[in-house]
């Protein structure tokens, strides 16, 4: 035992565990930044400004989900192979699509009743912006993360987690004073990451593209019906019960998301290293289950201890939510196992079956939430998180045997 432990603490200079130190860093510090971010503005907003903004911030993570054309998984994957020209391409046609798809998705927002309270103009200038930065940001951070240099990534998390503060200064812009202040945080990770990480000059490479093609769309799907269902469960859940109980429902659903960053980091980190050529890659997936698996054991203890204090933290109301984060921890047991075998197939370069299993677990949650949430409430989205990932489960054993 003694010879094991010896071993693995020698081998966290290498670049697997270097990696997943300061991923897992970087999403410690996220996980954090976003309970003060959220905690602050629960405080100091109405819950209805808060509601309001959940689902606009939810709308911006969407937009950057979309516009990266599965660039994300394309710059790790492609990394050891192009380099800069990767990068470079990546952060040219992102930064397109980021134009394209906040303007029209925001002139969507802008129609609908829920958002009614926000002046079209300002907020159509405020999204867009902050959309094509976010994306930007998202980009520079995961080129930092294939370059086995992730302390970048991590101090940019870091810049970013200083968004709360820009909360005190903006509360006369109500809802949009939160989104503000969210866009501010990403701006300050970006200027960081242009100046001191090594700035790409944005261009197009047709043999990159040629190459990368199949793999990066094949992504783009996957990661849409991945991350689609998320972030468009806060407008779900605004639709259907209201803007307080959308409140209660985001922080529940944040803080569930975000105990889930040790496992996230972990698997980040594999495919980095599966992409440079990882040895045994049978054992080192053993050993990274395991850990996620013994980590969301202590996780769970501490949500059940503890839960009720971390969401009242938020306010006393938000206690509401601590059923919905029981039922999220538990199925964390399901998405560990999800998420490495489709790491495993994207390693692989198997993209139509990364692409079934996505799409396939995406609809399973939008269906059963939307049939569940008017009998269970905000825990209706719990239940259909378990089920989602249960029934997605053993599809994804068999396609990755």
């Amino acid at each position: 035992m003694r010879g094991i432990i010896k071993r693995e603490l020698r081998n966290l200079r290498s670049p697997l565990y270097r990696n997943s130190i300061y991923i897992s860093l970087s999403s410690l510090s996220t996980a954090l930044a976003g309970f003060i971010f959220w905690a602050v503005a629960a405080r100091l907003y109405p819950a209805g400004d808060v509601g309001i903004a959940s689902a606009v911030v939810s709308a911006l993570n969407l937009t950057f989900q979309l516009s990266m054309l599965g660039m994300n998984y394309v710059l790790i994957r492609f990394y050891p192979e192009y380099h800069e020209r990767a990068a470079g391409t990546a952060l040219f046609v992102t930064s397109i699509a980021s134009l394209v798809f906040s303007l029209s998705y925001g002139l969507l927002m802008v129609t609908m009743r829920s958002f009614s309270g926000l002046k079209p103009s300002l907020f159509l200038v405020v999204f867009v912006t902050f959309s094509v930065v976010g994306t930007a940001y998202n980009v520079l951070s995961t080129y930092a993360i294939a370059r086995r240099k992730a302390e970048h990534s991590f101090i940019q998390s870091l810049l970013f987690s200083a968004r709360f503060v820009f909360l005190f200064v903006l509360t006369a812009l109500g809802a949009l004073g939160i989104v503000s202040s969210f866009g501010l945080g990403l701006l300050l990770g970006l200027a960081y990451a242009v100046i001191f990480s090594g700035w790409v000059v944005p261009h197009l490479d047709r043999e990159f593209l040629r190459d990368a093609f199949r793999f990066s769309l094949g992504n783009y799907i996957a990661g849409i019906a991945s991350s689609a269902s998320n972030y468009l469960m806060p407008t779900l859940v605004l639709g259907m019960l209201g803007r307080e109980e959308a409140a209660y429902f985001y922080m529940a659903f944040a803080v569930g998301n975000l105990i889930l960053f040790i496992p996230n980091a972990i698997n980040t980190s594999f495919f980095v290293e599966g992409s440079h050529g990882l040895a045994n890659m049978g054992r080192t997936l053993r050993k990274a289950i395991a850990f996620s698996y013994v980590y969301l054991a202590f996780a769970t203890l501490f949500v059940w201890l503890f839960g009720g204090y971390v969401l009242r933290f938020f306010g006393e109301g938000y206690v509401g939510g601590l059923g919905l984060l029981k039922l999220m921890v538990l199925g964390g047991f399901f998405v560990v196992l999800v998420n490495f075998s489709i790491t495993v197939l994207n390693i692989q370069k198997r993209v139509k079956e990364v692409v079934a299993i996505n799409v396939t677990k995406a609809a399973l949650f939008l269906g059963l939430s939307y049939l569940l949430v008017p009998r269970f409430g905000i825990e209706g989205v719990g239940w259909g998180w378990i089920g989602s990932y249960l029934l997605s489960l053993m599809p994804s054993l068999v396609i990755m045997s």
